[in-house]
């Protein structure tokens, strides 16, 4: 059975039953060096479990490569979005990937100070639009995704660089669906919260939440002494995975570049669809619905990711 990691490490034990673990607080993120293909499935995947590869893309070349000089050469011609949270709002504009990319180094090279609104590039599916970078992200560990991500993986990513100090408040992704997040370049901070915990975190529209879990303010949410957040730092070659529904609050404690895919499983986006009259936008029951045609009546991916498509965007 294929693994995934840098060394041999023990088995990982049976977990609580799916349903026990859905309703359960995390006390910590469980951290191994190697894990198998069903290891991941059934311990952490199914068992919505998140776990902490530590080390696990450090072979990678892009874990040498990629820096904001790297991508200023082979990316620098870009236009890319780019956001800044503005009192709660967040606002976007474009940059060339060169002139950001130059932003992140003059940032490093005066100390890197951290100020209230810093631009953040995220969420863009820059490896779908620079299919070359795939090629320093091997061997990839297609098989802990679903099926039809597989051969085409990198398209279904999403690209994330910025400062030290660029923050994504307290959210969940979009469809409800897995996420598997690569560290590149530099270090983050993530806090996570199991999706049982939802209630206690002053929810706003579909996906944020008001709370700061960094400074949390009991006055005004009283409700969050309930939860039990778990704070984890992911480093460079590290992968995170975390499973469908997870609230997560994420910090760049230095400049970093990093990329995640989200992705369904038949059963992930059955749960979500399940949503769809539980305040979820039309649009991301259009894209929940194309992947289940995807994942569960697996229509070919040329007939279902232009339809996908839009959703990479849209989710920036």
């Amino acid at each position: 059975m294929a693994k995934f990691g840098i060394q041999a490490s023990s088995k990982a034990p049976h977990d609580q039953s799916v349903s026990t673990l859905q309703n359960s607080a995390w006390s910590s993120v469980p951290i191994v060096t190697q894990l198998s293909d069903g290891d991941f499935a059934m311990n952490y995947r199914d068992a919505m479990r998140p776990v902490l590869l530590r080390g696990a893309c450090a072979n990678w070349s892009a874990c040498h490569r990629w820096s904001p000089e790297y991508f200023e050469q082979v990316a620098g011609s870009l236009t890319v979005p780019v956001k800044t949270i503005h009192k709660g709002e967040i606002r976007v504009s474009s940059w060339r990937m060169a002139e950001y990319a130059r932003f992140i180094m003059e940032r490093q090279e005066a100390g890197d100070h951290v100020s209230e609104e810093l631009p953040y590039c995220h969420d863009i599916p820059l490896l779908g639009l620079v299919e070359s970078l795939a090629g320093d992200c091997q061997p990839f560990p297609t098989n802990f995704l679903s099926r039809w991500y597989r051969r085409h993986w990198w398209r279904y990513s999403q690209f994330f660089m910025g400062p030290a100090g660029t923050v994504t408040p307290l959210h969940f992704d979009t469809l409800l669906s897995h996420n598997l997040f690569f560290q590149i370049y530099g270090a983050k901070q993530f806090i996570l919260l199991p999706p049982s915990e939802v209630t206690h975190c002053a929810r706003r529209g579909w996906r944020w939440f008001d709370v700061d879990p960094e400074h949390p303010d009991y006055g005004r949410f009283p409700q969050y002494k309930q939860a039990t957040p778990t704070v984890i730092t992911v480093n460079a070659g590290d992968v995170l995975f975390f499973p469908a529904g997870t609230l997560h609050h994420v910090r760049s404690l230095s400049a970093s570049i990093s990329f995640a895919i989200d992705f369904h499983t038949k059963q992930s986006v059955l749960r979500a669809l399940a949503h769809s009259n539980k305040g979820m936008p039309g649009r991301v029951i259009y894209y929940n619905a194309i992947t289940a045609m995807a994942v569960i009546a697996k229509m070919p991916e040329a007939m279902t990711f232009p339809l996908y498509r839009p959703y990479l965007r849209y989710v920036s």
